[in-house]
């Protein structure tokens, strides 16, 4: 499976996933880790986002929640939970979009994500995976649930043609895998605007362009993406007056 999508050892990797929607898996989803970790090598990266939310952005963070590195869960599915409970993963520092994974590169990718006050800023894994040429994996899951969408948005600022976050920032105590402790700001997207995001209103786009690719996999598919070329694509789109959220805009 892995190699109709042309995963390659030392590949730099960010992981979606949904495994419940590829029905039965041999070894579940600690044998699929293995399975992804091997393919890789140890020269190579895993990363998976662990948001410990599942709704709003904006609900979540009026939560007044604490983040924690250690001990907050990941709400994005069975495989997330498994990486954070592995020895020897990484987790970087946001309140609401934090990423963990594995590798030698892993601290470079993940180390410095407090800095930022976008999710997807300069300093965020999402960024790093799309300037060094990174791979996106989607399994189970479809292009709405490829947060690397909104690298583009946080890149080009006020150039991007809608305005995607609230005006006031958030302010979250969070603290690391050592335990060291931080005040993370961070933009909050608008709940409205979140609501009519679409990531397959790129899809065939991105098909035509050979940024994205997909097979068959299970009761579902698995799907690969060039994370540098999508956010070049997205900036050119967007500067046509295309986006995500087509369906609002137009």
């Amino acid at each position: 499976m892995l190699d109709n999508l042309g995963i390659e050892h030392g590949d730099r990797v960010l992981v979606h996933s949904g495994i419940s929607n590829l029905g039965k898996i041999r070894g579940g989803a600690a044998g699929l880790l293995a399975l992804l970790q091997k393919k890789v090598g140890p020269e190579g990266l895993l990363l998976f986002p662990v948001f410990p939310f599942n709704s709003l952005m904006l609900s979540y963070l009026q939560t007044q929640p604490e983040f924690s590195a250690q001990t907050s869960p990941s709400k994005m599915g069975t495989l997330t939970e498994v990486v954070l409970r592995t020895p020897g993963r990484v987790r970087s520092v946001h309140p609401t979009h934090s990423v963990a994974g594995f590798g030698t590169q892993a601290h470079f990718y993940l180390g410095e994500h407090h800095q930022d006050e976008t999710p997807f800023g300069p300093h965020s894994p999402f960024r790093r995976i799309a300037e060094n040429a990174g791979k996106i994996l989607l399994l189970g899951v479809g292009l709405r649930s490829a947060t690397s969408l909104h690298v583009t948005e946080d890149r080009m600022g006020g150039e991007f043609p809608v305005n995607v976050y609230l005006d006031r920032p958030f302010t979250v105590s969070c603290s690391s895998d050592n335990g060291e402790t931080y005040l993370v700001k961070t933009s909050c997207h608008d709940p409205f605007i979140s609501g009519v995001r679409d990531g397959n209103l790129v899809e065939e786009d991105f098909l035509s362009q050979g940024i994205y690719k997909k097979i068959a996999l299970g009761n579902h598919f698995a799907g690969i993406l060039d994370a540098r070329a999508m956010d070049t694509r997205l900036e050119h789109l967007a500067r046509k007056g295309i986006t995500i959220y087509g369906k609002l805009w137009g």
